[in-house]
């Protein structure tokens, strides 16, 4: 399984393309700062995921001189978005969990982050956590209709 650094730059990479990373070198380094202080220091996933967001949206906005345009690998260019930055930010931060081991601590963690609007924290909670059928159905209600089965 590959290392965190790489699942970062490969997750940035296929959202806004290498060349982002190319014109933001620290970019990768600077996410795993972020990943790595959950369940190291006091900060919630919510507070994460505040930092993380604004880390992605200041690399963009600096590495494409303020337009928020990047450059994809296949060559078509994207518009970055605020919803983007968000669901990739959540997407990483499911980085700094995904490996821990199911304890009562981390599920009430992504119960909290899910209530913030964490994709991720759902799809981890599904995937992971025993949870009553009501419950479950309810999450996978949620995910279904803002397509974030995957």
């Amino acid at each position: 399984m590959p290392g965190r650094l790489e699942q970062i730059e490969s997750m940035i990479g296929a959202c806004w393309g290498h060349a982002l990373l190319c014109d933001s070198p620290e970019l990768v380094y600077a996410v795993n700062q972020i990943l790595v202080r959950f369940g190291r220091t006091g900060d919630t996933l919510s507070v994460l995921w505040r930092r993380l967001d604004s880390l992605l949206f200041n690399a963009v906005y600096t590495a494409t001189g303020r337009s928020m345009v990047v450059a994809l690998d296949d060559g078509r260019r994207l518009r970055v978005t605020g919803e983007q930055i968000r669901d990739l930010s959540d997407r990483l931060l499911a980085l700094s969990y995904a490996r821990m081991n199911v304890s009562p601590s981390l599920q009430d963690a992504l119960y909290d982050f899910s209530r913030e609007g964490s994709f991720a924290a759902m799809r981890e909670l599904v995937r992971r956590f025993p949870l009553e059928e009501m419950e479950r159905a309810c999450i996978m209600q949620v995910l279904e209709e803002n397509n974030q089965m995957a």
